[in-house]
């Protein structure tokens, strides 16, 4: 996979065009184009040496602030393991601004900057309760 575009938009700053070629290489390498997500099976396959790419790129151009293995750390620190539990999903979307007054922000409301809290980005390209997958995925892979 060429990671050159999402490179420059991370460079760039252009945190919502990232976000979504983010989702574009996520599914074209989990063989998930036409279905538009990622699901368990994709997840628990998916490349670490991919995985890995995208995440690094995330850290860099965000100095520390966004990336699949920060939000990592943020799951686990709200008690979040391997296991699905519904109660540290929502306290994660609070904590990274995916939900509010206990309700999911619509994606056109998301703030795309770098002022954004801790783990904002890149927003999620999974089903609904598939955290626990992503972040074991991310376990594995070692980021």
């Amino acid at each position: 996979m060429d990671y050159i575009n999402l490179r420059n938009l991370l460079a760039a700053k252009k945190w919502k065009e990232a976000d979504e070629e983010t989702v574009r290489v996520m599914l074209k390498v989990g063989g998930r184009e036409k279905r538009g997500w990622l699901n368990r099976e994709s997840i628990e396959k998916f490349p670490c040496q991919d995985l890995r790419t995208i995440d690094q790129l995330w850290v860099k151009y965000s100095n520390g602030r966004f990336g699949f293995s920060v939000q990592k750390h943020i799951y686990q620190s709200l008690g979040g393991t391997s296991e699905y539990d519904r109660e540290v999903c929502q306290k994660f979307g609070h904590k990274v601004g995916w939900r509010k007054n206990n309700q999911s922000v619509y994606y056109h409301n998301l703030t795309f900057s770098e002022f954004a809290v801790q783990g904002h980005l890149p927003y999620e390209v999974i089903g609904d309760g598939l955290e626990e997958v992503l972040f074991s995925r991310v376990e594995i892979c070692r980021l």
